[in-house]
Formats: C-alpha cells, structure tokens, sequence
C-alpha cells in the first residue's frame, strides 16, 4: 500500500490537467505527496493507494462512478473533495448535476468558482462550511498563455501550415449529445436525467452540428484568407466529424482546420475570435478579453439556457460574423492567484482533524467495481500494445500515465 497525501483523479486530460498539475506543484512545495490518475483508465491502481485526500473532478451520486469505487471501508477516514469542473449549468444539467446523495452533502468539501454556484450546492443540500468560493484556476492559465501567446502562434502555425498573416478563429463545438446512441440516452436517464429533456437534446444538437456544417463551410468561404480552427467535443473525435460532413454532401474546407491537437487554452490565447455552440470555453474567453460568440441557428430550448448565453453575441448566418468581428472584447477579469488559494484551501483540508465516515459496500457494488478495475486494464493494455483498438476514439484522448 503506498501512502500519498493527495490522490487527483481527472475525468478529461485537456479540461483538467494543467490545472492538476499546477496544484500538485504547490502542494508538494509544502511537503505534500500527490499522484494523479484518470477515472477512466486507472480504476486498478486506485486501491493500491492509501490517500488522507482524495479529489475528485465532479460530486453527483455516490452509488455512481468514480465516487462509488471510494465507498469501502478503506477510505472512511479519507477526505474527499470535489472540483467541480463543470460549474455553468444549464437548466437541465442543474438537476442533473446536483450532489443527490447524503454522503455526498454530508461529508464533501466542493471548489466553487463563484457564489452563485454556492448556493446551488447549498440549495441541493450541500453544507455551506464546506463550500469554498475561490474562483474559475483556468482563467488565470489563460491569461499565463496569453502572456505567451507569441511562442504558442509561432509552433502552431508552423505545424498546420498556417500562413504568418491569416486571421485564426477558433470553435470548441460541444456537440456531443447529437452522436449519442439510444442506449447512452437510456443510460443518462437512469442516472437521473430528465427522459423528455434527453431525447430533446440529441435532437437539437444534431440539428445544429447539421447546420453548423453548412454555416461554415460558407464562413472559410467568406474568408478565405483566414483560418479556422474547429475542435470537436472531447468525447467526439475528428473522424466523426469528418464523417458528418461527408454525409451532408460536404467537403473539409482548405481553411479549416479540424483538429483536437493542442489545448483549448492554447488555441484561445491565439485566436481572435472564440465562437461555440453553448460551449463556457466562449464565457473563459471572454473573461480574459477575448472576442466571443455562440452559434444559435434555432431558438436555445429553456432547459439548455444559462445566465450567460445572454451576454454573449449570438449569430445563426455567416454574414453575421461581421458582427462578431466589430464588437469590442469581454472585460479582463481579476484572477489573482487562484490556484494558489485553491491550493492553500486544500492544505487547510489536509491539515485538518480526519473523522470516520459511516460506509457500507455490498456485493453487487464490488461486482461492478471489479468490472472497472478490469476494463481500466484492458483499455491500458490496448493504449500501449493494440493501438486503442476496442477503446473509443474521443475516451482515447483523455488516456494519460499516471503522473506521481
């Protein structure tokens, strides 16, 4: 058993991992040990840890995966702590996305970016002394990339071969509901999601890749001397999207680049314009000056709705890029140090008196368990020996090595 203060877990690579990274470093400065493993792929390493704290990337449902893997009695008097990576909720993933159970509201500390993210957690029976507001730690490596925008241009341009003197755009589309099977919807649902909302949903957002498509094949047409980047949902690989076109009778414009190389930090920090279906990448890079917009080419249903779509230029015609273009930039936000204060509060976590936690497991959770543990091994194998092969192409992007 191999004793670490601070076991990370990270649901997706690119979303997560600088960040991760960043407050391991700070930790260990003040002489914490950490190891950082994915939800996804490390399932049959988790028990050969013994951590006083174990953070998670999101808190929804102990009787669901990752947080159902920590409910032995090996880990009650573990600390557990969530992340929260996913904190601008539309009005169906809010009911979603709530922390439903009592183990969770009882004996979970939660990161929350903002106070009105506070009072949902409080709202859904989370307790207030647990919830720290500190703010968004990715504004703050935006800016930092920012700062070296110059060095990132430089590497990306000369790697896709994009010209010294076109314009770059970039489009993070969060299109991943509209590939979603029957049998995914049907598992969405039974962990809670709304069944009239969920089928909504795979409609609509295939409606709007379809029109995506069309619009910018028409945008690169427009301007052809510029660039634009357009990086698929991480759970949707390139393939897919190459495949989408095709069906729609469409062929990959020379100016556009589909890709999902790189980060999405990286590619904000040199583009001038960020534009998304309901992607927050659009709300980020805003908040650190950049221009932004979201293509709405149907009327957004009520429950995808959150506070800031509305405060973002909305278009839904090529033509209407101009409009984007002349607009002024978001307002730069004071980040401060955020991932230090993350850091900080996290210490005082660890710092703090450790009490036991009533746990019960039962068979058929430990059934399930060890079925995770064998597919984290077998999707590990087939990354190093098979190509990936029998791992889907968008999890693909989220496999890392275990970073200690």
């Amino acid at each position: 058993m191999i004793q670490v203060d601070f076991l990370f877990l990270v649901e997706h690579e690119d979303r997560e991992m600088s960040s991760v990274k960043r407050l391991k470093s700070e930790l260990e400065m003040k002489g914490c040990s950490c190891i950082i493993l994915s939800t996804e792929f490390h399932a049959h390493l988790f028990n050969q840890f013994n951590a006083r704290n174990i953070v998670f990337p999101y808190a929804i449902d102990d009787a669901t995966w990752p947080i159902r893997a920590f409910k032995r009695q090996k880990f009650k008097k573990c600390n557990f702590i969530s992340l929260n990576w996913e904190q601008l909720l539309s009005k169906s993933n809010q009911d979603f996305k709530k922390p439903k159970s009592r183990f969770i509201q009882e004996h979970f500390y939660h990161l929350a970016w903002e106070d009105n993210f506070k009072e949902f957690l409080k709202d859904s029976g989370s307790k207030s002394d647990n919830i720290r507001v500190i703010g968004n730690p990715l504004h703050e490596l935006l800016m930092e990339d920012l700062y070296n925008s110059s060095l990132y241009d430089g590497k990306l341009r000369a790697e896709f071969g994009i010209e010294k003197s076109s314009e770059l755009y970039f489009f993070p589309m969060n299109y991943g509901w509209a590939f979603f099977s029957d049998d995914k919807i049907k598992a969405k649902i039974a962990m809670g999601y709304d069944s009239e909302v969920a089928y909504e949903y795979r409609d609509y957002a295939l409606r709007c890749l379809n029109a995506f498509t069309y619009f910018i094949t028409k945008l690169c047409a427009l301007y052809p001397k510029s660039t634009f980047v357009v990086r698929p949902h991480p759970s949707i690989s390139v393939e897919q999207y190459v495949e989408k076109f095709t069906v729609n009778g469409l062929t990959i414009p020379v100016n556009m680049v589909l890709t999902k190389r790189y980060t999405i930090k990286e590619w904000i920090a040199i583009s001038q314009v960020v534009g998304s279906s309901w992607s927050t990448s659009v709300w980020d890079a805003q908040k650190v000056g950049k221009k932004g917009f979201l293509f709405t080419p149907f009327e957004r249903p009520d429950w995808l709705d959150t506070f800031w779509n509305k405060l973002v230029i909305n278009i839904s015609e090529p033509e209407d890029f101009e409009m984007v273009l002349n607009s002024e930039g978001g307002d730069v936000s004071d980040v401060g140090k955020i991932t230090l204060s993350i850091s900080s509060w996290l210490y005082d976590i660890h710092s703090s008196h450790l009490y036991e936690k009533e746990i019960k497991s039962d068979i058929y959770s430990e059934i399930i368990n060890f079925s995770y543990r064998a597919r984290a091994k077998f999707r590990v194998f087939s990354m190093n020996r098979l190509n990936g092969m029998g791992v889907g192409k968008g999890l693909q992007r989220d496999y890392f090595f275990p970073v200690e």
